[in-house]
């Protein structure tokens, strides 16, 4: 056994190191090719293109004649700024989320972008970027939570809805972040004719967080399948070794069959956010593809070099359209944070929405959603449970989320513990067996099985601690990323959950460079302290090097990770720790005379080695 424990310590350090470096931040971005591109228009047999898709000069992106107007609809929750340009959204504030710890002013979604949300775009690309159509809109009524604009442009007349909810509290369809959004196209005059006309999803800039860029992408969900796209492939790479290698793009395009594949959503998000355009009823056929397009992020808000974003648009197939005759397009918008019961409550509204939450793949390829689900959820619900005054609840949650896993893992504990103490009692017998059967080990792993079997040893009870532990850790590791809930939630000494800790003075202490951060280092400790208190045979020296190893690299690993993952697991092994002593304490309550005060036997050979036995020959330990 002592060879497979080795093993899989191997193994997890093998685990850890590609993690970190799976981690890793990602190049900076490169230039950002600029060739102009034209998006096709459907192909509709006997029906021309609209002279706005055939022409995109003759509908300049900002109309001459009119100033901007705008319009704010808020519900206490979030304000939305809208624009009689296009009748698009500007930005959106989120009145309960605060930019920083030092900036207690809300985050503003699409803050100082080109291009506003839900501006309608024709088939022509400027500078990297759709066309704004050019539709000046009035506002025909307008109340608390709702307005209603229109305008009109080369014979077609367009209408937009927007509705708040007004229920700051609100799950499901009465969510605050859920915005109503109803787009109506009728034919006032001129001839038929069909052409593609793009809607964006607006922009979200990069977060301190996210280094390697990893939630920062345009996405859409079709068929059960969530998709995206990476601000990777706006830029130049050299690849690995040349594979993979690419020039950067100035736009993609995802080919959807609408008649197979009808999507869902598209999105753009970051670590903690994301705007969701979705399509219902007629809409969602009338979609057939998603764009993503570069978008250059204003100086002031570019974090770790990051200087352009993926901004993702919906193709909307607009028929050729009678006299008179409309389109009546029911596309909600969720503009948000990424909260997973939230989007949960959700799915009934918006197909799959759950998804943009985006728990990452364990190296890449490895998913673990199922388990990061579990265990956001369970966080939710114990952190629901604590009174509404309660201070640090996020952190007491996972505090006890913590007891919650120790206590379904303790007697499981118990076992590889009695398993450890039984494994050194019969270290001179395993090790007599080793010397006579070297050279056989087909009667070596025979008469070791035997010895376990006479001493009520099972070889496994030293592993299911660390299959049921390991899991957890890492989908903590995948959940915990990019959970919303616990962004500037303060516990003890830490300021942000879902940052590193740093201690309150020492914010810009560093040392080489390297910002001092506690918890990691105290999880080194425990898991060095937990090594020293664990019974341990002089016959496992490879086991006692990979323990301690670990005990080094797994600090390392995470010491930039969310401190929620590092205080999860210093408290595993404090409570681990806790464990082993009272194991220690009952087995010298119960040990008989001869043995040390630690519980060891003085003379193991005494006590395991059987006498002999006349007539059976030598004496072979059992």
């Amino acid at each position: 056994m002592d060879k497979k424990n080795t093993t899989i310590g191997v193994l997890l350090l093998l685990s850890a190191v590609a993690l970190m470096f799976w981690n890793a931040k990602n190049a900076p971005v490169q230039a950002v090719a600029s060739d102009p591109v034209t998006i096709s228009a459907p192909a509709v047999p006997a029906v021309q293109v609209a002279p706005e898709a055939a022409k995109p000069e003759e509908t300049p992106a900002v109309p001459v004649t009119r100033e901007e107007k705008t319009w704010t609809l808020s519900n206490g929750v979030i304000a939305l700024e809208i624009s009689s340009k296009d009748g698009a959204v500007k930005t959106v504030k989120m009145l309960r989320q605060p930019t920083s710890l030092e900036d207690e002013s809300p985050v503003i979604f699409n803050r100082d972008m080109p291009v506003p949300a839900l501006q309608l775009a024709t088939a022509a690309v400027s500078n990297g970027v759709p066309v704004a159509l050019g539709v000046d809109f009035e506002p025909v009524s307008q109340t608390a939570s709702e307005i209603v604009l229109t305008g009109t442009k080369n014979g077609l007349e367009y209408t937009r809805i927007y509705k708040l909810s007004q229920n700051p509290d609100g799950r499901g369809a009465a969510d605050p972040y859920l915005i109503g959004h109803d787009l109506k196209i009728r034919r006032v005059s001129g001839s038929p004719t069909a052409f593609p006309l793009l809607i964006s999803t607006g922009a979200l800039p990069a977060t301190e967080g996210d280094r390697a860029n990893l939630f920062l992408n345009a996405s859409w969900y079709a068929d059960g399948d969530y998709e995206k796209c990476k601000i990777d492939i706006f830029k130049d790479s050299n690849g690995f070794l040349g594979f993979g290698a690419h020039r950067a793009a100035n736009s993609f395009r995802q080919p959807l069959n609408p008649k197979d594949d009808p999507l869902s959503y598209v999105a753009t998000t970051n670590q903690y956010f994301a705007s969701v355009l979705a399509f219902n009823g007629p809409a969602r056929k009338a979609v057939s593809q998603v764009w993503a397009f570069p978008q250059r992020v204003p100086e002031d808000q570019r974090i770790h070099d990051v200087d352009l974003i993926a901004q993702a648009y919906a193709q909307v197939d607009v028929g050729a359209l009678p006299l008179n005759a409309s389109m009546n397009l029911s596309m909600p918008y969720f503009v948000g944070p990424k909260e997973y019961t939230r989007l949960a409550d959700l799915e009934s509204e918006i197909e799959g929405i759950s998804e943009v939450v985006q728990f990452t793949n364990l190296f890449g390829f490895i998913s673990i959603d199922w388990l990061c689900k579990i265990l956001v959820w369970a966080m939710n619900a114990l952190h629901d449970l604590l009174p509404a005054w309660s201070v640090w609840s996020w952190g007491w949650a996972i505090v006890i989320m913590t007891f919650i896993v120790k206590g379904i893992t303790w007697p499981l504990t118990m076992a590889q513990q009695r398993s450890a103490k039984k494994m050194q009692l019969v270290a001179e017998p395993m090790k007599a067996i080793r010397e006579k059967y070297k050279d056989n080990p087909q009667k070596m792993q025979q008469e070791t099985m035997k010895l376990y079997r006479e001493k009520g040893i099972n070889p496994l009870a030293g592993c299911l601690p660390i299959f049921i532990q390991i899991p957890i850790f890492f989908a903590m590791y995948c959940a915990f990323q990019t959970c919303a809930e616990l962004r500037l939630q303060g516990f003890l000494w830490i300021s942000d959950l879902s940052m590193p800790d740093t201690i309150p003075g020492l914010e810009n202490f560093e040392i080489f460079g390297i910002s001092l951060h506690l918890l990691p280092i105290l999880m080194g400790v425990t898991m060095l302290v937990n090594m020293l208190l664990m019974p341990m045979t002089s016959a496992q020296p490879s086991q006692k090097n990979m323990f301690y190893a670990m005990a080094v690299f797994f600090p390392l690993i995470v010491y930039t990770m969310p401190s929620a993952l590092t205080l999860y697991w210093t408290l595993q092994n404090i409570l681990t720790g806790i464990q082993t002593l009272i194991v220690r304490k009952q087995r010298l309550a119960a040990a008989p005379a001869g043995t040390t005060a630690s519980g060891d036997v003085k003379n193991p050979k005494v006590d395991i080695i059987p006498p002999k036995r006349k007539g059976r020959g030598k004496n072979i330990p059992r």
